[in-house]
């Protein structure tokens, strides 16, 4: 079992794995945990959702890095609809200094697309053979939203009623085809390294490759991610 809040829990997987020696031709990382109303913190002491949905995933990443290699994987990984707009706060990666819990999510969702961008580029620079791609479910009415008492949530969030609705009626999308973007990026053939996928309405609907949204449509920021990142996990997980 992987506990992504743990990068012991990380590492014993990657050396799990390792020591089976059984190349990896599809990784999809995805990771649900969503706006805590306090500030939480993973097993390492880092903020729950950055450490979780970008962090630990990162960390697999990169140690399972000779196994996708000899896979020749493609790697796709979950952003949110929520990193339409917004930034990483480099300055305060893991709101030790001010904690919102949504400006945290949208951080961690736009550093796992930047990460997503970084990755392939440097499959393409060094021959590693592996495409990176990055995919969003819409919106959908999933537990996310729903009493987690773990998290500091006791209650449903209305905003889950209103997309339960909206589901109902077609304009939001479904748990089903949610999953559906991230499973065409990881084995459609036609689908690409360095492509992005969506629903056709944003929301809902249909899946398909769309543009870049604005925060991860230059490269400028994914190499800082991506070295902030590898100073956040430790060596164990270095290149």
């Amino acid at each position: 079992m992987l506990d992504l809040a743990s990068l012991d829990s990380v590492a014993s997987l990657v050396q799990e794995l390792t020591t089976e020696g059984r190349p990896i031709e599809i990784l999809i990382n995805n990771a649900g945990v969503m706006t805590p109303p306090r500030r939480q913190v993973t097993k390492d002491g880092f903020e729950l959702q950055f450490g979780t949905k970008h962090l630990g995933r990162f960390a697999l990443t990169l140690g399972l890095l000779p196994l996708l290699r000899a896979g020749g994987a493609r790697v796709t990984h979950q952003t949110s609809i929520a990193a339409r707009r917004g930034n990483v706060f480099f300055d305060d990666l893991n709101s030790e200094q001010d904690y919102d819990a949504m400006k945290a999510y949208v951080s961690s969702k736009i550093a796992v697309a930047l990460f997503a961008r970084e990755l392939n580029a440097r499959s393409r620079a060094g021959e590693w053979g592996i495409s990176s791609s990055l995919s969003h479910p819409g919106v959908s009415p999933t537990n996310l939203l729903n009493v987690q008492p773990g998290l500091g949530c006791d209650r449903e969030l209305g905003g889950r009623r209103v997309i339960r609705l909206l589901s109902r009626i077609g304009v939001a999308g479904t748990p089903e085809s949610a999953a559906l973007p991230a499973l065409v990026a990881a084995t459609d053939p036609t689908a690409r390294g360095d492509g992005f996928y969506g629903p056709r309405r944003t929301v809902g609907g249909s899946p398909a490759q769309i543009a870049f949204w604005a925060p991860f449509a230059g490269m400028s920021d994914a190499p800082r991610v991506w070295a902030a990142s590898e100073k956040l996990v430790g060596t164990r997980f270095a290149l």
